[in-house]
């Protein structure tokens, strides 16, 4: 793309590196935008732009008319709420490596999340509740390629997400475009998302019921991973030590699951040096929480549990 643009005489500025703890810099230059008469648009995670808004906020800098596309994390009503009290607007977006983009944000929308599915594009089956299918709930998302542009051929392929699907009149923009079909509430089933990283049930499972232990005594149901969000929409992740395991340094244990779980390829190396920036995982003391089934599962999200302890995942 920077080639593109010089060679059409408009070359594309360089890139300013701005750590994750500095979203300050971010809204300054945002709000030099708007003092210009400019509109900024920032495509970024929803954790991120959640960070950025409160420390506008904080600051005092308003963002009335900035602009954000957000992907990569679930959209909900708290991180859109934080988003929206410095005066900038949100859209979802949603799309995978696989599939490329799924759904556009509605311009009109029923739900922090709702999304246009680009039908010409993919098709979204779910299974329903009255089909017995392993593994995956009633509403999870089984999508196929349209197209054969598209980056892989996918048929029937479960992404690991599920959602409401439904169709209604809106009446913005999208929906005169003839894509009617919406789609909110994504969720994934399968892995946790947070601070715009995910990985999979199996990773953390080695972590957590071999690598502590080893290191730090117990067994394998006295380590837990628990995923909530404070009420301004910034995601928070606990690794709760059942308190029967021996005395320990919070911040060894913390410094350990981070290093064992950034441990594999590079992707996994740069989720570990994202999350500690972000300042996401804090360790507490406390029995590891049951579902509502009674199984103490490896990751544990509020207001429901998830994850696989029986055997059988990105936005």
């Amino acid at each position: 793309m920077r080639w593109v643009s010089l060679l059409a005489g408009t070359p594309l500025p360089r890139p300013d590196y701005v750590p994750l703890r500095d979203s300050l810099s971010i809204a300054r230059w945002m709000a030099k935008i708007l003092g210009n008469a400019g509109t900024p648009h920032l495509y970024t995670f929803p954790s991120s732009a959640v960070g950025l808004c409160q420390a506008a906020c904080e600051a005092g800098i308003a963002l009335r008319g900035a602009h954000f596309t957000l992907a990569g994390e679930p959209i909900t009503a708290a991180r859109l709420a934080t988003i929206r009290a410095v005066g900038a607007e949100a859209a979802p977006r949603y799309a995978c490596a696989e599939a490329s983009i799924v759904a556009e944000g509605c311009l009109a929308p029923a739900a922090a999340d709702d999304l246009h599915l680009l039908h010409d594009v993919h098709a979204l089956v779910q299974p329903g509740p009255d089909v017995a299918t392993p593994g995956l709930p009633a509403g999870a998302l089984v999508i196929s390629s349209l197209r054969p542009t598209a980056p892989l051929i996918l048929l029937n392929v479960s992404l690991g997400d599920q959602a409401q699907l439904a169709h209604r009149e809106c009446g913005c923009p999208l929906e005169r475009l003839g894509w009617t079909t919406h789609l909110h509430t994504v969720r994934s089933f399968e892995k946790l998302t947070a601070g715009g990283m995910t990985f999979l049930d199996r990773d953390l499972i080695r972590v957590l019921e071999v690598a502590l232990p080893a290191r730090f005594g117990g067994g394998p149901t006295d380590y837990q991973l628990q995923e909530e969000e404070t009420r301004d929409g910034r995601p928070r992740l606990r690794l709760l030590v059942h308190p029967s395991v021996s005395p320990l340094d919070n911040d060894a244990v913390a410094d350990a699951f981070l290093e064992a779980i950034g441990g594999g390829s590079g992707v996994e190396r740069v989720m570990e040096l994202h999350w500690r920036q972000a300042g996401l995982l804090r360790v507490e003391r406390g029995a590891p929480l049951a579902g509502t089934t009674g199984k103490i599962l490896h990751l544990h999200q509020q207001g429901r549990a998830t994850g696989r302890s029986d055997p059988r995942s990105a936005t």
